[in-house]
């Protein structure tokens, strides 16, 4: 089983502000916090990854949970979800034809259609429920970077797009400063 485990860490900069006690180097980069943004949806998500990126996104908006640079993950997610779909769908339909087909109860159809006979006569899973445990575990542990599951909610933190003010650092300035003021005068 894989997983973060133990407490969450404390932030630098709240170890800075304690006077850093276990003095170990301490990386004040850390602790972004991007605009909370919708970024637009990919052109190659198929339907039902499409479907779910429009379903989820204002309730990662509304949470604080995503911004422009989340576009690639967010893909894989929904891309992940919507290759689920698909081959649920594909087993449901398969479990419909074996139903109808050979007359047998929902429970047997289920058995038939998750095993298949090698060519040595012994029996294995099927691959597309081989295909379809894949995905689940995909699915799952895109979520779980998202903040997407019970377990996973609270090791996540929404982006307040507010940046620390540490003593003894200086804000970002907002205008180029320096040189930087004549070597870039559209930034002004």
């Amino acid at each position: 089983m894989s997983g973060t485990r133990g407490p969450l860490p404390k932030p630098s900069a709240l170890k800075h502000l304690e006077g850093n006690p276990g003095k170990r180097a301490l990386n004040l980069a850390d602790g972004v916090n991007p605009r909370i943004e919708v970024p637009p949806a990919p052109r190659h998500l198929g339907k039902e990854a499409a479907k779910e990126w429009k379903r989820i996104t204002p309730h990662l908006q509304e949470l604080g949970l995503i911004s422009s640079i989340d576009r690639a993950a967010l893909a894989l997610y929904c891309q992940a979800y919507g290759r689920l779909a698909e081959l649920e769908e594909a087993f449901k339909g398969k479990v419909a034809k074996i139903q109808a087909d050979e007359g047998v109860d929902y429970a047997e159809a289920v058995y038939r259609a998750s095993r298949t006979q090698t060519p040595s006569g012994y029996e294995q899973q099927s691959v597309i429920v081989q295909l379809i445990g894949n995905h689940r575990l995909q699915v799952h542990r895109h979520l779980m970077h998202f903040g997407l599951s019970p377990a996973a909610r609270a090791r996540v933190q929404p982006s307040n797009y507010l940046q620390p003010d540490l003593p003894g650092f200086e804000q970002t300035p907002t205008k180029p400063t320096g040189f930087a003021a004549f070597a870039a005068p559209t930034l002004q």
